[in-house]
């Protein structure tokens, strides 16, 4: 039986710790695997992670080694970050994709262990052992951009996509969507409506809006997000930043409506859409800039370069926020100094953030008479 040369990808998400909660993934890939047995159908992983149990992300690794084995490329699309061990996931990929807004976090291990000593200084070895696979993973993927020993130095390193497309760690940064034209097919809505918090309701969210992409019967169809939210994790802000970039890549027009608040990550989250879509500000919402707030507890020669990840994510959403014009770095350094920084809607529409409505404005009428699901 002939195999065609390219057949759809299959396109997978995940988003969260990779630990024994990566089971129902897994099961997703063997079934991929079940179904595809003797042709080449690319498979397509999006994902964020913060960080997991080293030894369930070189079982997710071994077991995308068999999809390869099995005759399927495997690409990985990193959607807001990927922290120290989850770059294996990477690693491993015959290809990798960034979005501009994404990165990636590396450092040394962290482990907490009670017991016989002689049972932690076994562990201790373990550990280092695993360690050493995830430096070898970076010196090799970076194909001798990196060595070793620079690897080993990073105590807390957060590199942007850019700089990870420069070290070889991804093959293509992706650009941020160009202005897609809005089709008269009927509009889906999504709705925002709390914090970026949660690695379970980001994810569900996420398992969302991925499948209504996946589905071909909604091609060309635009989507409108309602957002109302008071901020929270800025990783998963950025994890559904990325998959609404690449919905707009796919062909759907979007428009982001600000309801009500828009505080601390959600003020730049709206940028998604800024240059390629639409963003409307209701005249009744405030916003609210200020810098990301942390906890630092290590040794005080380590604490300049973890407190560096934190400014690294700072500047990385900074850029975002300025992808409206009247965004500046000097208004944003003067802002980020204070302990938050309020804008009236009005405020936000003058500063190139958006469309100020309200009221029975064209807008207003353009909602209420789209074709919705």
């Amino acid at each position: 039986m002939s195999t065609p040369l390219s057949l759809p990808r299959q396109a997978f998400i995940y988003n969260g710790s990779i630990n024994e909660n990566i089971a129902n993934f897994s099961k997703l890939i063997t079934e991929f695997l079940k179904l595809n047995r003797g042709n080449n159908r690319p498979l397509l992983i999006r994902i964020t992670s913060s960080g997991g149990v080293p030894e369930q992300i070189t079982g997710l690794c071994g077991l995308l080694h068999q999809v390869q084995a099995e005759g399927h490329e495997v690409i990985v699309h990193i959607l807001g970050q990927l922290c120290n061990f989850t770059y294996m996931v990477a690693s491993v990929a015959n290809k990798v994709v960034m979005e501009p807004s994404a990165s990636l976090v590396f450092g040394q291990m962290k482990f907490l262990k009670s017991g016989n000593v002689f049972e932690i200084q076994s562990y201790i070895k373990a550990q280092k052992k695993m360690y050493d696979l995830l430096v070898e993973a970076i010196v090799e993927r970076s194909n001798g951009q990196l060595d070793e020993a620079t690897v080993r130095s990073w105590k807390a390193r957060h590199m942007s996509a850019q700089e990870a497309f420069k070290f070889g760690l991804c093959d293509e940064v992706l650009a941020f969507p160009k202005a897609v034209e809005r089709s008269n097919k009927p509009e889906h809505h999504v709705h925002m409506n709390g914090a970026f918090a949660k690695d379970g309701s980001v994810y569900d969210l996420q398992i969302a809006i991925h499948n209504w992409l996946e589905d071909s019967a909604n091609d060309a169809r635009p989507m409108r997000v309602f957002l109302t939210s008071w901020g929270g994790t800025v990783v998963q802000a950025l994890s559904l930043y990325g998959l609404l970039c690449e919905a707009q890549r796919m062909g759907h027009h979007l428009t982001v409506q600000v309801l009500g608040e828009a505080y601390s990550s959600a003020i730049w989250f709206p940028t998604c859409a800024l240059q390629s879509g639409d963003v409307l500000i209701d005249k009744l919402a405030r916003l609210m800039f200020h810098a990301p707030s942390t906890e630092v507890d290590c040794d005080l020669d380590n604490a300049e370069e973890l407190l560096s990840v934190e400014f690294g994510v700072y500047n990385q959403t900074c850029e975002l926020l300025m992808r409206a014009p009247g965004f500046t770095q000097k208004l944003l350094d003067e802002m980020g100094r204070q302990p938050d920084s309020y804008l009236s809607a009005k405020e936000a529409a003058a500063l190139g953030l958006g469309k100020l409505i309200g009221g029975r404005s064209s807008a207003y009428e353009q909602v209420a008479t789209a074709k919705v699901d």
